[in-house]
């Protein structure tokens, strides 16, 4: 066997080792400050790459890895040519030891479509409960933080309780002024004795004869709107508008009779029986109603007195009562 010369040996040296810069290891690390922990506290681990220059890196960390939750990541940064670094926050929820696996980095190389993957080293931690003295009183771990208001909040405060002090004011104005215009609308009174009308009117009803044809509704609706036609004529009383308790009242503060009162009220509530609840009274009921609508206009109408002639004239004079 012939021995190669040097030339020869050089030749195939360089044939064996691949063209181009030889390819730096891609390494990387995780570190902490600490390996003690409370439960749900943020671990911060650093994480350092060395690499070759021109690396592109891709995140490949989820939102959790071994029982550990990610609270935070951020890319990794550059510090200088073939150095990259990134902070992560993570926390544990559980006590005792733990071991954070290794974080996954993902990264091509320049000119290369091909993901390659490196780890970092894992991390032990202790994970430790907040220490409980039974014989202190139950106190905050922490004490509340003080939060200061900014000013936009300030001035959003201000304006909502003068917007709801100015509805307010608005809403009081408009209802006293509904309460005053009702005040001073003039009370017409009828161009005849509220008695005759309400006489006149109980003639017609009782000839049309309603109940006697089946008509029930119909009568207590023609009879009780007489007999509060009446009331608000004779006594200025809304009476039509009104519920039968407030007629009620408004006859109480008349200082109306007992027997009149007592009368009125069973009148009026058989009669919303009847338009509300469908009741449908006896014969005895349907007379009783119309012989006290006529026994209340008798007895409350307004009575001409008798007229005191002076002496030697012949002019008459009516009082009403």
């Amino acid at each position: 066997m012939t021995r190669l010369s040097r030339s020869a040996w050089l030749a195939l040296i360089l044939l064996l080792v691949p063209c181009g810069t030889p390819a730096q290891e891609v390494s990387a690390r995780a570190a902490t400050d600490s390996v003690h922990f409370l439960v749900g506290d943020a671990i911060r681990v650093r994480i350092t790459v060395t690499h070759p220059p021109g690396l592109t890196f891709q995140a490949a960390l989820g939102d959790t890895l071994g029982g550990f939750f990610v609270l935070g990541r951020e890319e990794l940064r550059r510090d200088g040519e073939s150095r990259s670094g990134a902070t992560y926050i993570v926390a544990r929820y559980d006590s005792g030891e733990a071991f954070l696996p290794p974080i996954p980095l993902l990264y091509s190389l320049p000119g290369d479509t091909a993901v390659r993957r490196v780890e970092t080293n894992a991390l032990r931690f202790v994970i430790h409960t907040v220490p409980v003295d039974t014989a202190a009183d139950i106190r905050d771990l922490k004490a509340p933080i003080s939060i200061p208001m900014a000013w936009s909040d300030i001035l959003l405060i201000i304006g909502a309780v003068v917007g709801l002090a100015l509805l307010g004011y608005a809403g009081y104005r408009y209802w006293r002024k509904r309460r005053a215009k009702r005040g001073e609308e003039p009370s017409v009174a009828p161009a005849r004795p509220a008695h005759l009308i309400a006489l006149e009117e109980l003639g017609l009803l009782k000839e049309r004869r309603l109940w006697q044809q089946g008509l029930i509704k119909d009568f207590y609706v023609e009879s009780t709107g007489i007999f509060r036609r009446y009331i608000e004529n004779r006594y200025r009383q809304a009476a039509l508008e009104q519920t039968t308790d407030e007629i009620l009242a408004g006859l109480r503060r008349l200082h109306m009779s007992d027997d009149l009162t007592r009368g009125a009220e069973q009148v009026l509530r058989r009669a919303d029986l009847v338009k509300f609840a469908k009741q449908v009274p006896g014969i005895p009921e349907h007379e009783e109603t119309l012989t006290f609508v006529y026994e209340f206009v008798d007895r409350t109408k307004i009575v001409e007195a008798p007229a005191v002639t002076p002496p030697g004239t012949g002019v008459k004079a009516h009082v009403g009562t």
